[in-house]
């Protein structure tokens, strides 16, 4: 019979250390097992889901729950772990009384039950703290979690916790002890061992718990299954785009969150499919001015006729906007609305982002983006009515008779010259109040479905006023649908001829070329430009006296109709094959492309500024001295322009009609499909981040040429939690 070993034997041998050296010596691998201790605040996480009993709950980011965690213990006086102590040390991290969570959307209340937007009203979602969990990691309610955690630390507490997932096999589930056991409202939860915990359901008629059947038992989990981490947070920020409404938002104060939310989302699945490496996000931020005015105090609804009550209605909600906006009594209050909510966001942004020092754009819609362009080039009406008075003055001078009111006039028309030339920046300058201004600097204008331009024509606007300042905004982008019966373009007050001239169409999201600069991209002329002037040619050559006037009498229609059949951008519509044939070389004339193809666009992004001015200009001095047999009908047509009528860069761009776009309906929607469009979205994407990165391919996609009426738009939820959290 073997004896047992000695106790001398059992103990582990140690090596002799001298007094002087003596030091802790490293315990055996079995003590360095985990053990029943309090929970860290790694293995806490939070939750949030709408306010709904069927919806799930989601866990938050590691950061976000990691801060609101802080937050609690803080409140609650629990004490925080070592380990969380000194990764806080060792990240950096401060403690802050405000839980901005969410993409920093959203904070938290004081009691961490509920979480609401930052930047817009009424939207709202649950706080829960998890800390046991269901066999699919739903959080259980506090009370109850708080008080199975109490009594688990009461039996358990300093025992060690196994790696496996429970202690018994499945031959000896039947004969499982019960160790403790924990009653609670309608539920039970019973121990057999310190990681074999079950609740069981004791009344049939609860319905609190849908994964618990009656009698049946439901396995329980402590602690959730993935620790939080500090590196797990939010993107950084590397554009802040604010996104302004336009009309018909009365009575619908977060219409404008949910759109803003639309095109977050569309703009993120872009860069998810072709930027996947990129780590900075845009952050998109709405500004809802309609419901911050008084305008007429309601005076307007109670003039309104009790017949064809919801019609009148839905007028007064938007039209009336137009109309407000072009009264002088309500234009200031809009003006200083909008401008104030735009600063108000941006100071909030800034409070809760100090590091932020990326650009801004503003991202306008319809009238939006008249108010918009208003405040950043500070127009008013008045310096209208000024050059009315100018006119009338001017007028009369020549018409007066009288020798003294000559004179008079005279010396008001001095002192008021006098007046404009010691005011800094003129008239202009002084009818600008300081809560018109902006307190920031703007990058980027996206005038969406704007009908500006009308509004430019009604103000008498010339070529030289239409851009402003480059020190007020970089570069405007006038994107419109073919159907949109709002929006105009723009480039043609720049020169009439620009009429005959297509805007910019924008590349479908399924295309690969969606990331070149659209800048290289060469001009093209409406097919009805050349049907009219073989019409004229013809006409000519069989001295027909009316031929002139029947070439004048074809219609201006839309080239969109052919891409809608095609579902592409004319010439550029698919990409093209991988070593396919050559392509022909692009148009001349144009003074800031170059003779590279658009297929080689990634190329010439790569190219040094110096050799893309040297290339504008060779293509501006060849085409000036180009014989005039030889120039394309463009080239005639820019000739006609003129180089100092033309505009610095491209403003117009089409958005790619769909195959679903015919008849009065699509004129109808397409004023409000910019906001799920994907080629805006991607067009964003390119303007943002300066065409500069490299796009892979797209994810989960067999090839890079797709059905681009099928991806037309992005599906997003409505509601603004789960659309924007």
């Amino acid at each position: 019979m073997a004896t047992p070993p000695s106790e001398k034997e059992q103990l582990p041998q140690l090596s002799p250390v001298p007094p002087e050296r003596s030091v802790t010596p490293v315990p055996p691998a079995r003590n360095r097992k985990r053990k029943v201790v309090p929970l860290r605040c790694s293995e806490v996480r939070w939750f949030y889901r709408k306010k709904a009993a069927d919806q799930k709950w989601i866990p938050l980011k590691g950061t976000d729950s990691l801060r609101l965690e802080l937050r609690f213990r803080e409140l609650s006086g629990a004490e925080v772990d070592a380990q969380t102590q000194s990764k806080m040390i060792e990240e950096g991290i401060k403690e802050t009384n405000n839980a901005v969570i969410l993409d920093g959307l959203y904070i938290a209340s004081e009691d961490l039950t509920t979480v609401s937007a930052l930047y817009w009203k009424d939207d709202t979602a649950e706080l829960r703290r998890g800390t046991w969990f269901l066999p699919d990691w739903q959080p259980l309610r506090p009370e109850m979690a708080d008080a199975i955690e109490a009594h688990h630390l009461k039996c358990f507490e300093n025992q060690t916790i196994p790696e496996t997932l429970s202690m018994f096999s499945e031959k000896e589930a039947i004969k499982k002890p019960q160790l403790t056991e924990l009653a609670h409202d309608n539920y039970e939860v019973k121990w057999s061992s310190v990681i074999d915990i079950f609740l069981y359901n004791t009344n049939k008629t609860s319905r609190f718990l849908r994964y618990i059947s009656w009698g049946k038992p439901t396995s329980l989990r402590r602690g959730f299954d993935k620790e939080s981490e500090w590196s797990d947070e939010a993107p950084p920020v590397s554009h802040l785009v604010l996104v302004v409404h336009g009309i018909g938002q009365k009575g619908y104060e977060n219409l404008i969150a949910e759109n803003t939310a639309q095109v977050r989302d569309a703009v993120y699945a872009q860069m998810e499919r072709y930027y996947p490496d990129e780590k900075s996000r845009p952050m998109f931020l709405p500004i809802e001015w309609r419901s911050m005015l008084e305008l007429d105090k309601g005076v307007t609804d109670t003039i309104t006729l009790p017949k064809m009550s919801s019609m009148r209605e839905a007028l007064n909600s938007t039209a009336m906007d137009i109309m407000y906006y072009q009264s002088p009594l309500y234009r200031k209050e809009i003006i200083d609305g909008v401008a104030r909510q735009m600063n108000n966001v941006y100071k909030l942004f800034m409070d809760n982002n100090p590091s932020f020092s990326g650009p801004i754009s503003i991202f306008a819609h319809s009238l939006g983006s008249v108010i918009t362009y208003d405040i950043l080039t500070a127009w008013n009406p008045i310096l209208l009515y000024d050059q009315y008075v100018t006119e009338a003055i001017d007028e009369h001078m020549g018409q007066a008779e009288d020798e003294s009111s000559r004179k008079t006039i005279q010396e008001y028309l001095a002192a008021r010259k006098n007046l404009y030339k010691s005011i800094e920046g003129g008239m202009q300058t002084l009818l600008v109040s300081k809560n018109e201004q902006l307190n920031f600097k703007v990058k980027n204008l996206f005038a969406v479905g704007s009908p500006l331009a009308v509004f430019l024509v009604m103000r008498g606007a010339e070529q030289k006023t239409v851009l402003p300042d480059k020190n007020v905004v970089g570069r405007i982008y006038n994107l419109f649908h073919p159907y949109d019966p709002v929006a105009y373009r723009l480039e043609p007050l720049f020169a009439q001829e620009y009429r005959w001239i297509r805007p910019v169409k924008l590349f479908s999201a399924s295309d690969l070329r969606g990331k070149d600069p659209y800048d290289d991209l060469p001009m093209e002329l409406h097919k009805q430009y050349i049907k009219k002037l073989k019409a004229g040619n013809k006409a000519k050559k069989g001295d027909n006296k009316n031929g002139d006037a029947k070439s004048e009498e074809i219609e201006d229609e839309d080239d969109s109709e052919e891409d809608a059949r095609s579902a592409c951008s004319s010439p550029r519509s698919l990409t093209p094959p991988v070593g396919g044939e050559e392509e022909k070389p692009a148009k001349k004339g144009w003074f800031w492309t170059s003779n590279n193809s658009t297929s080689q666009g990634s190329t010439k992004s790569k190219a040094s500024v110096k050799e893309k001015e040297k290339n504008e200009v060779e293509v501006a001095k060849e085409a000036a001295e180009m014989p005039i047999e030889k120039m394309t009908e463009l080239d005639k047509l820019l000739e006609k322009v003129g180089q100092e009528m033309r505009p610095p860069m491209r403003i117009d761009f089409n958005v790619q009609p769909s195959l679903t776009d015919k008849g009065y309906w699509s004129v109808l929607k397409s004023h409000f499909a910019y906001w799920t469009n994907t080629d805006i979205a991607l067009f964003l994407v390119n303007v943002l981040y300066d065409s500069g990165r490299v796009m892979s391919a797209p994810k989960d996609r067999s090839s890079t040429v797709f059905n681009a009426a099928n991806e037309k738009d992005v599906k997003v939820s409505n509601a603004p939690v789960s659309a924007q959290i």
